[in-house]
């Protein structure tokens, strides 16, 4: 059976619209609100540090930011990131698993800084290849993007290294790579529209400061939605792979 690209949507949006989902979205865009306020802190400072002395002020773009010293917004922006990735790890777990109605506890500490560190390291090592497979004439970065769009997942729910992710990925997105880019097609251009017209919206009505924050919230909401789908996605395509073994997963796979 291959990737059914209109289950994969509608999977992705119940899984998102379910208690779990709103739950994790809640943590997620207050970590994110935190994040912004302080990457918006340190802009602030720095725009500020470069309006020339004696020059009107109010021509210095105005952020909504923190009270707070530069230092501790830096530290902020750290430990809101980390905070995100164990965020998204649960995200990927209880969508993985289905669970609707209650995250069970496992998700948050099972092998946590193991998962963690290999989603930052393999992230960077992710970006890496992407970015030189498109200075190869694009293509093998769009390819290299959908063979290995499902490392996180390998890394959240069966808690291996990044390396060993990477090739249970490319070995699973075999055969199904042009409907993986088909999907990811019209997630990308769905998140583009929904950003210019709330951005253009909410900049009518409230201004560019706050708009930003509008936006960023709404990004939360698309990232995790992107989220939920690859994690249908990656359940159909894993299923279909263990089918032939009459190997089923369940939703315990998870935590062992």
């Amino acid at each position: 059976m291959s990737l059914q690209l209109g289950s994969a949507l509608k999977g992705g949006a119940e899984r998102l619209a379910s208690r779990t989902g709103v739950v994790v979205l809640t943590v997620y865009a207050a970590v994110m609100l935190v994040y912004q306020l302080s990457v918006n802190t340190l802009l602030q400072s720095l725009l500020t540090s470069l309006v020339p002395a004696g020059a009107d002020r109010v021509a210095s773009p105005a952020l909504v930011t923190l009270p707070l010293p530069n230092v501790v917004a830096g530290v902020l922006v750290v430990v809101t990131l980390l905070a995100a990735t164990v965020v998204s790890v649960v995200a990927v777990r209880t969508f993985v698993a289905r669970e609707r109605e209650r995250i069970p506890r496992r998700f948050l500490t099972d092998r946590m800084l193991f998962v963690v560190a290999n989603l930052v390291v393999g992230g960077i090592a992710f970006g890496l290849i992407v970015l030189v497979g498109t200075i190869l004439l694009v293509v093998p970065g769009i390819v290299a993007y959908v063979g290995l769009l499902f490392m996180v997942q390998f890394v959240a729910v069966e808690k291996v290294n990044f390396v060993t992710a990477m090739r249970r990925s490319w070995r699973l997105t075999r055969g199904s790579r042009i409907r993986i880019f088909l999907l990811v097609l019209v997630l990308f251009a769905a998140t583009l529209v929904v950003t210019f017209v709330v951005n253009f919206g909410l900049g009518l009505a409230v201004g560019s400061g706050s708009a930003g924050l509008g936006v960023g919230l709404v990004n939360v909401l698309l990232t995790l939605y992107l989220l939920a789908v690859t994690c249908d996605a990656f359940v159909q395509l894993r299923d279909d792979d263990r089918s032939p073994t009459g190997t089923q997963p369940t939703a315990d796979a998870v935590g062992t």
